[in-house]
Formats: structure tokens, C-alpha cells, sequence
């Protein structure tokens, strides 16, 4: 059975480093977040982001993935676990994936799996199982 934990976040801090990169402009990015709500604690993602040149005429596309890894307690819960991300954005077109890494939960977190989502407003939804 999966359970929907939802919460809010906001970033403590960020760090931005760019880095070389042919046809566009990179990026490697470390964010410290906390969350309130049905998941209380904390994360740290390491993240790069490339935003693509566009060809003439044509729209940028924007690239992104990370690890993140939680040190957090879900509907009472402790222990920690990693997500990684996947987004992608070229024009109005865009969309990403949140998955929990099979194998990475601890504590009282053994075991879990599922997805997150970022919504608007720094809300983030996770759709969990645990054994």
C-alpha cells in the first residue's frame, strides 16, 4: 500500500560552481533544504544543470539531475534515504521524476521505495511504500 506524505521546503543555502561545457552553459549546485510537514528534516543535493544553447530560430532546452539525501523522519519515521532527479525543460514543455533510490532507506526508513514530486510554492509530495 502506498501512503502520501506531503510537506513543504526551503532552501537554507546553495552553492553554484560553473563549469565548462561546449553548446551551453553548466553548472554543478549543492542545496541544503529543510522540510515541515508529514516529512520533518533535513537534505543536501548535489545537482548539475545545463542550460542548452538553441539553434537559430529554435527554443533553449534545460537539463537537470541529482542525488539527494535525507535525514528525516516520514509520518514519524526516522532514518534517511537518496533521491535522485530528472527534469528537463524545452520550451512549454517540461517534466521531471523524483525516485527514491531502491536499497538507500536506513533506520526506520529500511526498505523504502516510491516517487516524489515538486509542486509550486516549495510544496513536495512523496508517494512511499515501506516493508
Amino acid at each position: 500500500m502506498t501512503t502520501r506524505a506531503e510537506c513543504t521546503f526551503t532552501s537554507r543555502s546553495s552553492e553554484t560552481t560553473p563549469r565548462e561545457w561546449a553548446g551551453g552553459s553548466m553548472a554543478r549546485t549543492r542545496w541544503l533544504k529543510e522540510f515541515t510537514g508529514d516529512l520533518e528534516g533535513t537534505s543536501v543535493v548535489e545537482a548539475i544543470m545545463l542550460q542548452v544553447e538553441p539553434p537559430p530560430g529554435g527554443e533553449a532546452s534545460a537539463i537537470y539531475v541529482g542525488i539527494e539525501r535525507f535525514e528525516c523522519s516520514v509520518h514519524g519515521r526516522k532514518g534517511s534515504f537518496l533521491l535522485t532527479h530528472n527534469a528537463t525543460a524545452h520550451g512549454d514543455d517540461s517534466g521531471g521524476e523524483w525516485t527514491i533510490v531502491p536499497g538507500s532507506g536506513g533506520d526506520e526508513l529500511t526498505g523504502i521505495t516510491g516517487r516524489g514530486e515538486i509542486l509550486p510554492d516549495h510544496h513536495f509530495v512523496l508517494d512511499y511504500r515501506l516493508p
